[in-house]
């Protein structure tokens, strides 16, 4: 199988490494433009382009993919199959057509269910129990197409967002180049979605990473941090401080606990969460500092816990 590869992301950029250990082969690679990040507003190569230079492999990385120029080059590449993983642009219809298989999508969840920019992390957002990846042939529509295969894993009440894309990339490791080999043979016929079933994991907002004490409970708030670990940080105000927690654990309720309310229990910083439940926090993380103990973030500042015990939900 001739491929064009299109991703960005650390996730896609393992499953190039899938393909590339394969017999397929891998002509070029799209990845997103490089960004300016950081103080130093440093250039920064995407993942795939990292792996893609190092292993000497034409990478094109356009605005957009609606640029006629960009359609031509594509068509003489002459590859059998655009495979997609985590790209980040849309595809419009002009350049699904050119491979003889069109484009393959490997998306991160059980289609219908989170079709989106997001789907691991509202499978761990919403508390989903299982999750897995869709081998999908793509459409003009939003992850509507045709399934070729899904492959399933569990999710368990400790995973993060990196913990569950370690068990896909693993599902991938076992199934991504038998599937393009029976792809290739005609061995393979899509099922149609039912649209009726579908969900939707919209891109991640930075609105929906604070933390409610009042409005949600402690499994929902250690949901929430677990959906956004490592890559984004679920976080809550304290004061004027924004503070990240990393990890948490449900623990037994505290009595007459009011929703946002920190407490320090045997050196354990304690916050109580709707409907008289309670996270005791493990890792958390000052702005500006480096990841801390619960225990060590109170020696460093007990006295900010203590002038602000109430929790309140504010943006800034």
């Amino acid at each position: 199988m001739k491929i064009i590869f299109a991703g960005t992301p650390e996730f896609a950029s393992q499953h190039l490494e899938i393909v590339l250990e394969s017999d397929h082969e891998v002509l070029c690679v799209l990845t997103q433009p490089d960004r300016r990040s950081g103080r130093g507003k440093k250039v920064n190569y995407s993942p795939v382009k990292e792996l893609a230079t190092k292993k000497n492999i034409k990478i094109l990385q356009p605005n957009t993919l609606k640029d006629q120029n960009l359609e031509k080059n594509l068509r003489d590449i002459k590859a059998d199959i655009i495979l997609v993983v985590a790209y980040g642009l849309l595809v419009p219809k002009n350049i699904l057509d050119i491979p003889r298989f069109g484009c393959i999508n490997v998306h991160g969840s059980l289609l219908p269910r989170w079709r989106g920019a997001s789907p691991m992390e509202y499978s761990i957002l919403e508390g989903d129990k299982k999750s897995g990846l869709s081998y999908m042939q793509m459409s003009e529509g939003l992850d509507e197409g045709p399934v070729y295969e899904t492959h399933e894993c569990s999710i368990n009440h400790e995973d993060s967002l990196g913990k569950l894309e370690e068990k896909l990339i693993a599902l991938s490791k076992e199934n991504l180049n038998s599937f393009l080999s029976r792809l290739e043979k005609g061995q393979l016929k899509p099922k149609d979605q039912d649209s009726n079933l579908a969900t939707f994991a919209p891109k991640i907002s930075k609105e929906i990473l604070q933390l409610d004490w009042v409005n949600q409970n402690a499994q929902n708030i250690i949901c929430k941090i677990n959906a956004f670990e490592p890559k984004y940080g679920a976080y809550f105000l304290l004061g004027d401080k924004r503070i990240k927690i990393h990890k948490a654990k449900e623990i037994s309720s505290l009595p007459s606990s009011i929703p946002g309310t920190i407490s320090i229990l045997e050196n354990e910083m304690i916050i109580s969460c709707k409907d008289a439940t309670s996270v005791q926090i493990e890792i958390i993380q000052m702005e500006g500092k480096n990841k801390v103990s619960g225990q060590e973030f109170i020696t460093a500042y007990e006295d900010l816990i203590k002038s602000h015990k109430k929790i309140e939900f504010t943006t800034r």
